[in-house]
């Protein structure tokens, strides 16, 4: 079983890889948008999402500890 140190060291890089993530998955939508493959309404509403789906994912992981 790991230490409490070990524990917290683990949860903190899995939140800073799930901020990566979401900065990279909106950092694609809007170059999308700069592209020309999205218009602003898409590219607004997928990042409504995103964000949606990083405070679900945060909330399940507080539920499961």
């Amino acid at each position: 079983m790991a230490s409490k140190p070990e524990l917290l060291h683990n949860q903190a890089a899995d939140e800073i890889g799930q901020d990566f993530l979401f900065a990279y998955q909106r950092a694609v939508l809007l170059t999308l948008q700069r592209q020309g493959f999205l218009n602003e309404m898409q590219c607004r509403n997928c990042v409504q999402k995103l964000e949606e789906q990083t405070r679900n994912t945060g909330k399940s992981k507080s539920v499961k500890e």
